[in-house]
């Protein structure tokens, strides 16, 4: 009966064995997953604003958010869309943060289920809160960016909404630096 079942289980990719290895099967993978997956739906949620929107193109200068400082000068300059659409690329900067972060605890403190045991607790201190909180404001931009493609329609402002999700990915990518220091802290020189 073993043989029978055996040929309809599904083959692991290779890149799913590669994320197996890299990050682990445990807190550090589901943390990375769990940002990747936030990182989707705000994704999927500027793409429906923008084709909503009837535009092919974006305002002229839509790449350059960069820094915070100049993040809220840029979200009220700007189409309010086009703000919206270009934290998908501030958000993919992130996804590679996250993806260096998971891989160096992963490689140094492997956990294999959802509790980091203590050793590995009091190296990395808050990080794995940091990561939850990192992807818990990529939701809330999620959120900012669904009510404005609710508001865009009804015909009232979505500069609020547009500037909400700046401030929400910014939150995530100082969380995420928070999360960096420590490891620097604890990585051996």
């Amino acid at each position: 009966m073993k043989r029978f079942f055996s040929g309809l289980r599904k083959k692991a990719s290779k890149t799913a064995v590669k994320d197996d290895d890299r990050f682990g099967t445990g807190l550090w993978r589901h943390n990375r997953d769990r940002f990747i997956r936030a990182v989707d739906r705000y994704y999927s949620t500027a793409v429906a604003l923008h084709v909503a929107r009837g535009s092919g193109g974006t305002a002229p200068g839509a790449a350059s958010v960069g820094s915070p400082d100049n993040e809220a000068t840029a979200a009220s300059a700007k189409d309010p869309v086009d703000v919206i659409v270009d934290g998908t690329h501030r958000l993919n900067a992130l996804v590679e943060v996250v993806d260096d972060l998971t891989a160096a605890l992963h490689a140094r403190h492997p956990v294999t289920g959802q509790v980091v045991p203590g050793p590995a607790r009091r190296a990395v201190g808050d990080v794995p809160e940091l990561l939850t909180k990192a992807s818990s404001k990529v939701g809330e931009a999620v959120l900012a960016a669904s009510m404005a493609r609710s508001e865009g329609p009804s015909g009232r402002s979505i500069d609020s909404s547009a500037e909400a999700t700046v401030r929400f990915i910014s939150d995530a990518g100082e969380l995420l630096g928070r999360a960096q220091a420590i490891i620097a802290r604890v990585e051996p020189s």
